[in-house]
């Protein structure tokens, strides 16, 4: 280990020796912007493994795009029941997470490498279940301290 470097700050939802998807905060796209519609874009890289497949997406997420899926997984959290929505406004990633009545979480999503005209990739995670939720919520909130939301709309 390398004193003073930190590894980029990262979102795994499922079990790293099973499927699960990671998304990565590089940076920002545009670091010099401070408003809300520039300074927001991350370079947010997915990978995913998922049954036989692996995909590595150059991606890029908004931060208010994660904030509001920590929101949502907040609420499950908190009432056991309901579900937390990542899309993004470019369409990389479309992922819902959902609490069932026993507790066990229903994760389905889907990945395009090159939104609009690319490849699409359909998975689910499963094996997860409410205990999972506050690892998702510690990683959203260390994104969230590192790329704090910029501006207003």
């Amino acid at each position: 280990m390398i004193t003073g470097v930190t590894e980029p700050p990262e979102l795994v939802i499922g079990l790293p020796n099973d499927d699960h998807l990671t998304v990565r905060v590089m940076g920002r796209m545009h670091p010099g912007s401070t408003d809300y519609w520039d300074g927001n874009w991350l370079i947010s890289p997915i990978s995913a493994h998922v049954g036989g497949f692996s995909a590595q997406l150059a991606a890029g997420l908004r931060v208010d795009e994660l904030q509001t899926f920590r929101h949502g997984l907040e609420l499950i959290n908190q009432q056991l029941r309901g579900e937390a929505v990542l899309t993004s406004l470019e369409q990389w990633i479309s992922l819902t997470v959902t609490c069932r009545p026993n507790g066990s979480l229903s994760v389905t999503g889907e990945l395009a490498d090159n939104p609009g005209i690319g490849n699409r990739l359909t998975f689910a995670i499963t094996g997860l279940d409410q205990t999972n939720i506050p690892a998702m919520l510690t990683a959203l909130s260390a994104l969230e301290s590192a790329y704090p939301l910029l501006g207003q709309p």
